[in-house]
């Protein structure tokens, strides 16, 4: 009698014996039983050995030798002396409940899921596009929810655009480990403060610094949720808006030069205003020495903006807070109307501007991360669903 032990060892199933195998339309079909002559009632979890009937079950399995493999499994139901008007199916370890493809060929599916598209992964497997979404969800949600819990001590939050128009997700972060902590509907105060009072209170109480943009939704949801929490506002965004305000000062400077004098002379300074000094090259370098020459505005406004730049490397809550007033004053004495803005703008986030020398930490990380986000909207064509979404965020950055 011919001997299956080579296919049912290149199956690698345990607890199932092979009685035949034929191909027919390039599907290698594989016939087997399971090898134990009793089962275990799910309901008194003792031992039942009467069979009460038998069915062939197909379950797609992992190709061998090029051909699609479908394994045609015998399940046997049982019947127990506890319930003997109900049966109850035989379980294997390989299949999960309800499914028609073993586990190993669910996780060789999620694998190619992991950073592909659905859709791809569904042409390679030829497959349909909601089993394929059902299976990379149970096994992300498993990874997920194996995952030790992680402190959270200093946080990160932005947002994130979801579509065209003003469609924004919050995004929050753990800064201690890079991994995503929440992906939020929405970017209002009462959508961050519903999800932060979901934590224990042990939890709130315990997260020290969050980094933040000026918003005033996130400042005062941080606030009102997390009372030991020090909002810290990211200095890139400081700078952002500085070098706007410094813009948009330039367009009416050159604007009344344009109506009154040559407009050649300071036509396309912008970025030599805006770049650091240092960085300029010879040409913009020409075109600034000019413009600051003619238009003592203009020489002002750029040594206002570099002056600034101090700012960025003092090391002390102290010293940064005198060198702020001293910057305010030359503003007031210098009268440019934008630049009072941008004072202004650092006087109503004082406090949490100075917070940076407490928890020298910043949205660098979460700025880097949110390309990473776009990357993967991208790669999908974007989401309809929003919990397909965070899922494949949060796994992507776990698995990183």
């Amino acid at each position: 009698m011919f001997s299956y032990d080579f296919i049912q060892k290149l199956l690698g199933l345990q607890g199932i014996k092979v009685t035949s195998v034929y191909v027919n339309n390039g599907i290698l079909y594989v016939c087997a039983t399971s090898d134990a002559s009793f089962a275990i009632c799910p309901r008194c979890g003792q031992v039942a050995q009467y069979v009460h009937d038998r069915r062939r079950q197909p379950c797609e399995h992992l190709d061998i030798w090029g051909m699609k493999t479908v394994i045609l499994l015998e399940k046997k139901r049982y019947k127990c002396d506890c319930d003997p008007y109900h049966p109850f199916d035989e379980e294997f370890a390989f299949i999960r409940r309800y499914q028609r493809r073993t586990i190993p060929y669910e996780k060789y599916i999620f694998l190619l899921t992991h950073k592909n598209t659905v859709q791809n992964v569904c042409d390679i497997v030829n497959i349909s596009e909601g089993a394929c979404q059902r299976i990379y969800v149970h096994y992300a949600n498993t990874i997920l929810d194996n995952l030790e819990p992680e402190p959270l001590r200093i946080l990160g939050i932005d947002e994130i655009a979801t579509k065209k128009g003003h469609n924004y997700d919050t995004i929050i972060y753990n800064q201690e480990t890079g991994s995503v902590v929440a992906v939020l509907d929405g970017r209002t105060k009462d959508v961050l403060v519903k999800y932060l009072m979901s934590f224990p209170k042990s939890v709130r109480e315990g997260v020290e610094a969050v980094s933040m943009d000026m918003s005033r939704s996130y400042c005062f949801g941080v606030l009102e949720c997390m009372p030991n929490a020090k909002p810290v506002i990211d200095r890139f965004h400081i700078a952002d808006n500085l070098y706007r305000c410094v813009d948009d000062a330039r367009k009416h400077i050159q604007n009344r030069i344009k109506k009154y004098g040559n407009k050649h002379e300071v036509f396309g300074i912008r970025w030599a205003l805006l770049k650091d000094v240092e960085d300029l090259t010879r040409e913009q370098a020409l075109r600034l020495i000019l413009a600051c020459t003619k238009y003592p505005e203009i020489e002002k406004l750029h040594y206002l903006k570099e002056e600034f730049r101090t700012f960025f490397r003092l090391e002390s809550k102290e010293s940064a807070l005198g060198f702020l007033e001293y910057f305010k004053d030359l503003v007031e004495q210098y009268d440019i109307p934008e630049l009072k803005g941008f004072c202004k703008t650092i006087d109503n986030w004082l406090p949490y501007i100075l917070n940076y020398y407490d928890y020298q930490i910043s949205n660098g990380l979460v700025e880097g991360s949110n390309h990473k986000i776009k990357n993967i909207k991208r790669r999908a064509y974007g989401y309809r669903n929003s919990r397909n979404f965070e899922l494949r965020i949060k796994l992507e950055f776990e698995c990183a």
